[in-house]
């Protein structure tokens, strides 16, 4: 199995972290790709198509790119209307150029090493039309972290004929922060149980900021959430970049 790919849980990705809402976060997105009249736009870890398929219906010209055969799968039973790959964001070569690249969802801190992540600033930049606009989202680890360590949580899901109960751990091992899933589909008679585990790198948000101006950007907005708003760091969840390519 290739690591964080959600190969056991992709089938209830969307159940789990919940559709509707990362469909009303895309309305944030839109109205950033609108700012900067991106008119073609790549998204870089799409998995099922939670922010790809709302931009579309948004009249968004959008694809998507992802490592993982099974989230593309859930992706193409709710559309075969949109082009999707199956690469990796650190290696992929498409011959054409985006006014956008979008890689959401804390896809980019997915890959195991900063090196990986800076071969993928590199590789977006290559991939951008010019003074193209690449959007990355993260979390702020010092403060989920902080909040969240050693963390437990249960959950139950309805699902199509039956439900979903999930027992999701979260906890910090060395320069990962990892979450551990163990779910139980109960449907009818049946019962179906699935274990994953993704984990994501943790680094010095000043060792990103460094390496996209390194890498050919300009850093022009940093937002504290999903939805937008100012960035404040030891209450903000997330950090949200806006970034540039620097056309010489």
């Amino acid at each position: 199995m290739l690591p964080n790919d959600y190969t056991s849980s992709a089938k209830y990705y969307d159940t789990i972290v919940g559709k509707k809402t990362f469909e009303k976060n895309t309305k944030f997105i839109s109205t950033l790709l609108k700012k900067f009249k991106a008119k073609t736009v790549l998204e870089l870890g799409c998995g099922t198509g939670l922010y790809l398929f709302p931009l579309k219906k948004d009249k968004c010209s959008i694809e998507g790119l992802d490592i993982s055969k099974a989230m593309l799968r859930e992706a193409r039973k709710r559309s075969k209307e949109v082009k999707l790959y199956l690469q990796d964001m650190a290696t992929f070569t498409i011959p054409k150029k985006y006014d956008a690249i979008l890689c959401l969802n804390s896809s980019l801190a997915l890959l195991p090493t900063f090196k990986l992540i800076e071969k993928t600033i590199k590789n977006c930049k290559k991939h951008l039309e010019k003074d193209g606009i690449l959007i990355l989202d993260l979390a702020n680890h010092s403060k989920e972290i902080k909040e969240s360590d050693n963390s437990q949580e249960k959950e139950t899901y309805k699902i199509p004929k039956g439900e979903l109960q999930l027992l999701s751990k979260d906890y910090k091992k060395g320069n990962k922060w990892v979450s551990e899933w163990y779910g139980v589909i109960k449907q009818g008679k049946k019962t179906k149980i699935f274990k994953d585990k993704y984990a994501e790198l943790i680094f010095s948000p000043k060792q990103l900021e460094k390496s996209i101006k390194n890498n050919g950007f300009k850093l022009l907005q940093m937002y504290g959430s999903r939805s937008g708003g100012k960035f404040v760091v030891d209450k903000s969840y997330r950090r949200v970049y806006i970034c540039q390519k620097i056309s010489y």
